[in-house]
């Protein structure tokens, strides 16, 4: 008898997965995102044998490049046999920086570039002007997956396929970069790196909300994800770890974006901080952003507002966080922000999720408010309670190696701490009072 598969419905936004067709997903709530995809193939089980656990195994080595922050990014090297997402908008670089990496891995053997979205003519007018033509580099413009892995003639030490979307798999009617498409050629993906031994990128483009296009299925599946994100405008780009299964999170590397391709900039505390700033509304924060700490400038302004509503935007921190510290500063430090409009940056277009910053920010709402400046080479970091409080933040004597090494001099923070060579305070009015004090 012939064989059919059974029908699924998946849930484009999130990945739930159903037998029977859904109008309102029942994980994320969207409606209208149920996905029609074909199942797995009916078929008699197979016996399984499994492998104890006490069983010897080699540990496994890391390739590493000269291209030190990717390698840094994904944990100390890249690991054999991983599969890497890394997304981002239109024109941000994703082709360009895997391109080059995949260049300095080919120095140690082969690998294999497929782009489903250049000709190989083009993609070889890349490879000569980002001078990426120093190792056994093999490109091609291939988009089905299954006669490129035939085709493999020498076993590669990496595969870098750009871009998801414009895979397909033999066996499925699906129009290319449908869900399903998407779906079963990571599966197929995946399925060849395990077997292989052998790491592969993917490439995936976002959504206008900045979701990777596509089921968020596709995030479980692979063991890392990266996001690639800059302003289009601006030659800086900030590669950040979201899910790693061989490193930490949360871990960045900053480029810079320029005809030559991506190039590493190893200290980005001197681009992130403006130190000798003494205009009004500034303030610096040590930050830590996976294994690095980071010395990061929070620049506010608030100017009186004419309307009815004031208006709140913040740009590199959530901007309910911007609205909870304002009225937290307005309760305790007696300025009055209601009536003022507020803007908030974090100066290099860094986005920071640390709550060490929070104190910073106060910081500098006070003294935009009061039209004032702190002492240059004063740095805040603490997390400020609903009470006013400064609470501890982890990984202190990495901050503070952080602030001494770009020459400041005074480190506000929580009381408790007990952090040596910093000024600990309990309160946000103890913290602008000690500030003000200077090195009196």
């Amino acid at each position: 008898m012939k064989r059919e598969k059974d029908k699924i419905y998946v849930c484009s936004n999130c990945g739930y997965t159903s037998a029977k067709w859904f109008g309102r997903c029942p994980q994320c709530g969207e409606w209208n995102t149920a996905v029609e995809v074909e199942g797995a193939m009916k078929k008699a089980p197979s016996t399984v044998e499994f492998e104890s656990s006490k069983s010897s195994i080699a540990v496994i080595e890391r390739l590493k490049t000269n291209m030190h922050e990717m390698d840094r990014v994904l944990g100390g090297g890249l690991t054999p046999g991983s599969v890497v997402l890394v997304a981002g908008g239109p024109g941000i670089g994703k082709s360009t920086l895997l391109l080059q990496y995949a260049s300095a891995l080919a120095e140690k053997g082969s690998v294999y570039y497929i782009s489903g979205e250049e000709s190989v003519s083009q993609i070889l007018t890349r490879v000569k002007r980002l001078k990426a033509d120093k190792g056994t580099l093999f490109l091609s413009s291939s988009v089905e997956v299954d006669s490129v892995f035939s085709s493999i003639k020498k076993k590669p030490i990496a595969m870098v396929f750009d871009s998801i979307q414009t895979l397909h798999t033999s066996g499925m009617n699906a129009l290319t970069g449908s869900v399903s498409q998407m779906r079963e050629c990571t599966v197929k993906l995946v399925e060849y790196a395990k077997s292989t031994n052998t790491p592969i990128f993917i490439i995936g483009h976002i959504t206008k909300i900045g979701n990777i296009a596509g089921p968020m299925v596709l995030e479980h599946m692979v063991d890392t994800v990266l996001y690639l994100e800059g302003e289009p405008r601006s030659g800086r780009r900030i590669l950040r770890s979201i899910k790693n299964r061989f490193g930490p999170t949360d871990e960045i590397a900053v480029y810079e974006m320029n005809s030559n391709g991506m190039a590493e900039i190893p200290d980005p505390s001197r681009i992130f901080a403006d130190m000798d700033s003494e205009e009004p509304g500034n303030a610096l924060s040590v930050v830590v952003e996976g294994s690095r700490s980071l010395l990061v400038n929070v620049q506010t302004l608030a100017t009186f507002n004419r309307r009815s509503s004031p208006i709140r935007i913040a740009r590199g921190i959530e901007n309910s966080r911007l609205l909870m510290l304002s009225a937290l500063t307005s309760n305790y430090l007696g300025v009055h922000l209601e009536n003022n409009d507020l803007y908030l940056n974090i100066l290099g277009g860094l986005k920071v999720t640390d709550p060490a910053v929070d104190l910073a920010v106060v910081a500098a709402l006070y003294s935009s408010s009061k039209k004032m400046h702190f002492p240059i080479k004063t740095v805040f970091v603490g997390e400020v309670g609903l009470d006013g409080r400064i609470r501890p933040v982890p990984q202190m004597k990495m901050r503070v190696s952080e602030a001494k090494r770009m020459g400041i001099k005074r480190i506000i923070t929580s009381y408790y701490s007990k952090e040596k060579d910093t000024i600990g305070v309990k309160t946000v009015r103890e913290a602008i009072t000690k500030a003000l004090a200077g090195d009196e």
